[in-house]
């Protein structure tokens, strides 16, 4: 074989070899080249899902920070709006603070007047004292040196009326009271009818103790006569109310075994004083309606004497008191249009033999009741003042009922409130008490009569059950008793 197709051949044979290597080689490259392809690709792959995952959470973290911004958008809008609000309330508390600052500003100039007018007022007071006090020591004086006037006077009448014989004493004394009663009967007509009625039946008395009545007729006529000019004399010396009404009741024991002042009260008689009774009987408890069918009632009622006898006093319970009186009587003491008192008198007790006439008793009242009213006259300024201090009393009260309802609606209650109850109408009792200092019983016992009509008129309150506790009513112990 040349060596040209040998060659040829070789030459052949190694291209085709090469030719496979070159084949096995490229597919091998290929292969790796898609393999690294393919890792390439997943890889590739992989970071796209990565990135589709992160861009979702992405997305939804977006979405939850638009979510939150609107959020936080929505809350500095609600907290804008509540700074806004709150710079309101801000300006209108700084307003307020001003108009504070101005009303404390007022007050203390209030304060510091009110002040200045107690330090005036006290000084005004201390002066009014003063000036009392120096008014008290005339008066007490000026009282002294009446005593003694009156005291001369009626020395100097007992030496006159010690010259004349009895009868012309008699005489003279009682155109005295003729006299006094003639004066007051200008000012009172039902006085005058009195005087006019006392001097027929005097002179009656007289022409039948001189017209040879019998013997017995002078004598039972002397000692009433008698009994009578000593009542006047008694009761002149009386110179206030209370002292008149105590005399007068002390003057109608001579004639009636048994008697008994009941003074007029609103609503009712209260007994005050009583000459006879015995000791069991405290007419000072003693309280008679006015609308009750009693003899006293009856007569504070009609304004005239009252009498009741024989049968018709076993038949009725008209007398307050027990006992087995043959007569009883009220008295009226009426000055002006009031009735001041009435004065019960009967004669349970005395022996029969004892026993005057019914007829010669009452008209003995009658003329003691016109000698008394007289007198009672004199003393209207008395009245008055008692009807002021009456009015300054119910005044005091009213004033306290007013500080009571202050501290109820204050939230004041309990021991607090009946404490505070109990200071004000202590305090009450002492400027009372300091007006009334030189007035008599009569007007020391005003503040305690217009407590108990207090009591009636709020009856069932609370206000009521307070000051009747306050006050030592007996209308709290019954309360307490009952609970």
């Amino acid at each position: 074989m040349e060596f040209r197709d040998f060659a040829a051949k070789e030459t052949s044979e190694l291209a085709g070899r090469l030719a496979k290597a070159a084949s096995a080689a490229t597919e091998q490259a290929v292969k790796q080249a898609r393999d690294e392809a393919q890792k390439v690709a997943d890889g590739l792959r992989e970071q796209i899902q990565a990135a589709v995952k992160e861009k979702t959470a992405t997305a939804a973290q977006l979405k939850d920070a638009q979510a939150g911004a609107d959020r936080l958008r929505g809350e500095l809008k609600s907290a804008t709006e509540r700074i806004e609000s709150t710079g309101r309330q801000l300006e209108e508390a700084r307003k307020n603070v001003e108009k504070l600052e101005a009303a404390r500003a007022e007050l203390t100039a209030a304060r510091d007047e009110q002040g200045a007018a107690r330090k005036t007022a006290e000084a005004d007071l201390r002066k009014a004292r003063e000036t009392v006090d120096s008014l008290r020591t005339e008066l007490a004086g000026a009282i002294k040196g009446l005593e003694r006037a009156t005291a001369e006077r009626l020395a100097a009448e007992e030496a006159a009326a010690a010259s004349y014989s009895q009868s012309q004493a008699a005489e003279a004394k009682l155109t005295a009271v003729t006299d006094l009663l003639t004066k007051s009967a200008t000012r009172v007509k039902t006085l005058e009818q009195g005087q006019q009625d006392f001097e027929r039946k005097l002179q009656a008395l007289e022409a039948k103790a001189q017209g040879g009545g019998g013997a017995a007729a002078p004598a039972a006529s002397a000692p009433i006569l008698d009994e009578l000019l000593s009542a006047y004399q008694a009761l002149a010396s009386a110179g206030t109310i209370a002292e008149v009404l105590t005399t007068l009741v002390e003057q109608m024991a001579a004639q009636f075994p048994r008697v008994a002042l009941f003074r007029v009260k609103k609503g009712h008689l209260q007994g005050e004083h009583q000459i006879g009774f015995d000791l069991k009987t405290d007419v000072g408890k003693l309280m008679l309606p006015l609308g009750m069918d009693s003899l006293p009632a009856r007569a504070a009622s009609s304004g005239q004497i009252e009498t009741v006898t024989g049968d018709e006093l076993k038949d009725s319970r008209v007398t307050p008191f027990s006992g087995s009186p043959a007569c009883a009587i009220a008295v009226p003491i009426v000055v002006g249009s009031d009735t001041l008192a009435v004065v019960y008198a009967d004669d349970s007790g005395a022996p029969a033999s004892a026993r005057g006439a019914a007829d010669t008793r009452t008209r003995y009242a009658d003329a003691l009741r016109h000698y008394s009213v007289a007198l009672l006259m004199r003393v209207t300024k008395e009245l008055k003042a008692l009807a002021e201090l009456q009015k300054y009393a119910a005044s005091l009260l009213n004033e306290m009922e007013q500080m009571y309802t202050a501290d109820v609606e204050a939230g004041v209650m309990g021991v607090d409130l009946t404490k505070r109850l109990a200071g004000n109408l202590e305090f009450a009792r002492g400027i009372y008490g300091d007006r009334t200092a030189l007035e008599g019983a009569d007007a020391a016992s005003l503040l305690d009569d217009e407590i108990g009509t207090l009591l009636e008129a709020r009856k069932g309150t609370p206000f009521a059950r307070d000051l009747a506790a306050a006050a030592g009513h007996p209308s709290a112990r019954s309360a307490a008793e009952a609970s």
